[in-house]
């Protein structure tokens, strides 16, 4: 999520902040070669989907997502109304701000993306699931393989944000088994997990 000068979020149609080529890019260069990725993600149902690497490539896909989202899901995920989703894809695909995970379906329509956002020693988490696959652990699993990506680049701590009636990302955060803290922020729910130390959530199937 883009970020204002006075906090970690900033409201939709606010200024985005200017490029800039984070510590941890250079190490998740090397790392995302060396990852398998596409992998094979099964869900609980035996529905099979792939998770990959997502960048500007993908906004096209990313849009008509966007557009399939109820206006709920996307005022979770965005805080507030999506006026200019182009904006912020933008944004969120480009690689110099951090890395994007996308899942697809087996027709290649983009069903999930993943987003892990540079701020200083820290990164943002956060997931977008279209409707009709929500509650099948899609989001869980992106955040573990984000989680993960983060704590293989040396980032000990991350966080996400979101609104205290999002029960569903609350309690994804909570099954990453690792310390976690909640703050009200803003009129939004921060809360900031530790990876410092901490063993790698083992990927599970989807549930």
């Amino acid at each position: 999520m883009p970020e204002g000068p006075g906090g970690r979020v900033a409201l939709l149609d606010a200024p985005l902040r200017a490029a800039r080529t984070h510590p941890a890019t250079g190490r998740l260069h090397a790392l995302v070669a060396e990852e398998p990725l596409p992998a094979r993600l099964s869900l609980a149902d035996g529905t099979a989907l792939i998770v990959r690497a997502a960048g500007p490539a993908d906004k096209a896909g990313a849009r008509a997502m966007h557009q399939r989202c109820s206006p709920a899901s996307l005022r979770l995920r965005y805080h507030g109304p999506v006026r200019d989703s182009d904006r912020h894809l933008d944004h969120l695909l480009d690689g110099r701000h951090g890395r994007s995970l996308a899942v697809t379906a087996g027709d290649g329509r983009i069903v999930a993306l993943g987003h892990l956002m540079w701020d200083d020693g820290e990164a943002e988490l956060a997931v977008l699931v279209e409707d009709g696959w929500q509650r099948r652990g899609l989001g869980l699993a992106l955040l573990r393989r984000l989680a993960a990506m983060a704590r293989a680049a040396g980032i000990g701590t991350v966080y996400a944000v979101t609104h205290a009636s999002n029960a569903g990302l609350i309690t994804a955060m909570r099954r990453l088994a690792v310390p976690l803290d909640f703050r009200a922020e803003d009129g939004t729910l921060v809360i900031t997990a530790a990876l410092a130390g901490a063993e790698p959530a083992p990927h599970r199937p989807a549930c």
